[in-house]
């Protein structure tokens, strides 16, 4: 599994990863990402890269869990 992490502080409501990985990230109503959820399986992990490297506010990070 990989968890995912989100820094609200940092993000700016580009909205890039909810259309890169719509199953994970939504934008919330104040605008921001919102998670749907904090962990994925290995499967989703090319999503997961996509969406974090889609954000230009570097706001999100992930980790693989031992």
């Amino acid at each position: 599994m990989i968890t995912i992490k989100v820094d609200r502080e940092r993000c700016q409501g580009y909205g890039n990863c909810a259309i890169a990985f719509a199953a994970a990230f939504d934008v919330g109503e104040d605008g921001l990402v919102a998670l749907k959820r904090d962990l994925v399986g290995e499967d989703e992990a090319g999503a997961l890269r996509r969406a974090a490297y889609d954000c230009p506010a570097e706001a999100i990070a992930f980790a693989r869990n031992s």
